[in-house]
């Protein structure tokens, strides 16, 4: 007799090699296919999801440890929630006190919104993910959470609809009273504008003139991030980096000389700075420890045991798996501390316009 184990692996392949050749299925294939190629990025950002999942306080940035010796063996979720937290004190630390309009860049799941609120500063929010859009609405229904890059925010792409708090008021006519299309809205509109760790996932040019649009003229704007060593430090590294994924790491964000020198050219001045590197790398420690102890173990045990279970469907996704597999660990190589400490600096500033700049540009 043929087990209910057999009939079920039977039926996953029948069904696998039915969905990859009737027309039927085929069709949907393409539509799958092109709806994929329509949407960008962050419309359903599955990563954001699980760090969402993984650490539900709504923080999606790094921790800032008081003491930068703690080994990765000894950081817990609890103890990264406590790090985050921490983190987002020292960043609402520079903020001026309140009361006074705040905007945060990419404010990820709103966990700093709601550190900046509880301050008592006037908070908005701004992110071009719709999945971070939705948990927004039902985490802080009542704070307003901009619909755009920030790139955008206050030039002729930017309307009244990028503007999401309540559906039903969106759904409402744009009246006189209510003129909040185009430039005009939020032109010299925050006295605070916070990037943390979003501003490396912009373009230079774009977000300084959306800066030079939004900003009070007295206002400040705060960095969380971090920035690429110039020239010989990170050169060295990148050329040391043993494996794809390392190298990589090393060339993603701003290059530090490059983003002092637009910040001197645009009229901006830094006020306060401090190198928190130390303190953020063991966040990474952590993080590293969990890929390579929990996350690459447990794909290579599915993997094996699919391939126990049912041999001739893992002898199909078998390509698929090992391409997964070689990913994982690139994306595990990138968490080096000693390579991000080596290439890389992690700063807390505060910066203002030194100059009268026209905020409505291109």
């Amino acid at each position: 007799m043929v087990s209910d184990r057999a009939r079920a692996g039977k039926s996953t392949l029948g069904e696998m090699v039915g969905r990859a050749l009737l027309p039927s299925h085929l069709a949907r294939w393409i539509r799958c296919q092109l709806v994929r190629r329509r949407k960008t990025a962050t419309d359903a950002d599955a990563q954001l999801l699980l760090y969402a999942r993984m650490l539900p306080s709504g923080f999606l940035h790094f921790g800032y440890f008081d003491d930068p010796d703690t080994p990765p063996e000894e950081v817990s979720f609890a103890l990264l929630e406590r790090a985050q937290l921490r983190y987002a004190e020292r960043v609402a630390e520079l903020v001026a006190p309140p009361p006074g309009t705040l905007l945060e860049a990419g404010c990820g799941m709103g966990g700093m919104l709601g550190v900046f609120r509880a301050r008592g500063h006037e908070v908005t929010g701004l992110t071009p993910d719709r999945f971070q859009i939705d948990h927004l609405r039902r985490t802080l229904p009542d704070v307003p959470i901009l619909h755009c890059r920030f790139e955008d925010l206050g030039n002729d792409r930017f309307s009244y609809e990028n503007v999401t708090m309540d559906p039903q008021e969106l759904s409402r006519p744009l009246s006189a009273s209510r003129n909040d299309r185009g430039c005009d809205k939020y032109l010299g509109y925050f006295d605070t504008i916070v990037h943390a760790e979003s501003l490396q996932y912009m373009r230079p040019d774009g977000a300084l003139r959306a800066l030079e649009r939004a900003l009070a003229p007295d206002g400040r704007w705060i960095v969380a991030d971090y920035f690429r060593l110039d020239e010989s430090a990170a050169d060295v590294a990148d050329g040391a980096a043993s494996h794809d994924g390392a190298a990589r790491s090393v060339r993603s964000g701003w290059r530090l000389g490059e983003y002092r020198r637009l910040l001197e050219e645009g009229g901006f001045e830094i006020e306060a700075e401090e190198d928190i590197t130390p303190h953020v790398l063991p966040t990474l420690g952590f993080a590293r420890l969990l890929a390579e102890r929990i996350g690459l173990p447990a794909f290579d045990f599915g993997s094996e045991k699919l391939r126990v279970k049912l041999p001739g469907l893992h002898y199909v996704v078998r390509p698929a798996l090992e391409r997964a597999r070689r990913r994982a660990r690139r994306e595990a190589s990138q968490l080096d501390p000693e390579v991000f400490s080596a290439t890389k600096r992690y700063l807390l500033m505060r910066i203002r316009r030194s100059v009268a700049s026209e905020p409505c540009g291109p």
